[in-house]
């Protein structure tokens, strides 16, 4: 395997001038024998996949695996972020509900994606612990692959959901392990980085001063902005401002807590500060954010008792 490149994809692309549809298959009303904290909504092939989407909001946590990118830098507004995706790699995303994307410039690519209902995006992420990125191919996301792709021959038989929703939890846990092994390697480079980036993983909802935080670990904010570029996408302020935002949005999900005392538990300290970057990053305020989690339950529950249509490669 080289370059990211992967064999049983390789093998079921199509030949020039060759059609291939897209393959979706809905597992949400296929019965489960097995009794797993969550299920699948759904699983998508789509080779030579243009993702162009005009300022939508998904309704379903969305993870997909993009392969062999075409050329070019692919361009996407998510959640009021200007995000740019570039270089051969293959590349995780993970799009919770309400997530909200405008495609500027789309770029070729296969894509295999689930869709998991809104309520299991936390006990998976905390299972788990995945992080979107780019990673390198191994021979355990190869065969996982491959598996998947047998499934789909046999999606019908009993059992055959079950395997899915295992075989896509072992994806994630080695895709994880694929983008913290390539992460590994940068951290043993500059591991003062990674401690200052623990440090304000842990102390976020604090009024950190960076130019403090580099003197703790003897290193100059020149030098520091530089290394943390090489390890992150993310700026840190970018990083500081995420972790804030994924605490106040747990906090509007899961209290009745008041905007105020959201914002000063999230490290906002300001209402109207965080109220600005919250809407500018999840492009609505957090009261509407509150209300939006109401409207997409109930969206849930009338999409699993309408039957879908499925599609029959």
């Amino acid at each position: 395997m080289q370059d990211g490149k992967i064999g049983i994809i390789t093998e079921i692309m199509p030949k020039n001038g060759v059609f291939m549809p897209d393959r979706i298959f809905y597992l949400n009303e296929l019965p489960r024998l097995l009794n797993r904290p969550f299920r699948l909504r759904s699983i998508s092939w789509m080779p030579d996949h243009l993702s162009r989407n005009r300022n939508s909001i998904l309704n379903l946590l969305h993870i997909c695996c993009s392969f062999h990118p075409g050329p070019g830098v692919g361009r996407s507004v998510i959640n009021g972020v200007l995000r740019e995706f570039s270089g051969p790699q293959p590349v995780l995303s993970i799009l919770p509900a309400g997530t909200r994307i405008d495609t500027i410039v789309a770029r070729k690519h296969d894509e295999l994606m689930f869709t998991v209902d809104p309520e299991y995006f936390e006990p998976l992420m905390n299972m788990i612990h995945p992080g979107p990125g780019r990673f390198q191919m191994t021979r355990h996301i190869d065969g996982i692959l491959r598996e998947i792709f047998a499934e789909m021959e046999l999606i019908y038989l009993p059992g055959t959901a079950d395997r899915m929703d295992g075989l896509f939890l072992r994806l994630l846990e080695e895709i994880t392990l694929a983008i913290a092994g390539r992460t590994g390697m940068k951290k043993s480079r500059y591991p003062e980085i990674y401690e200052i980036a623990s440090y304000l993983g842990a102390h976020y909802m604090e009024n950190i001063s960076l130019e403090e935080v580099c003197r703790n670990y003897s290193v100059s904010p020149r030098t520091f902005y530089r290394r943390w570029r090489e390890c992150f996408q993310q700026s840190p302020a970018e990083f500081l401002l995420e972790k804030r935002i994924v605490c106040a949005e747990h906090l509007l999900s899961s209290t009745d807590l008041g905007i105020q005392t959201i914002a000063v538990k999230s490290g906002f300290g300001n209402p109207l500060y965080f109220s600005q970057c919250f809407r500018r990053l999840r492009g609505m305020t957090p009261s509407r954010y509150r209300s939006s989690l109401v409207d997409i339950s109930r969206i849930s529950i009338l999409r699993a008792t309408a039957r879908p249509e499925i599609a029959i490669p």
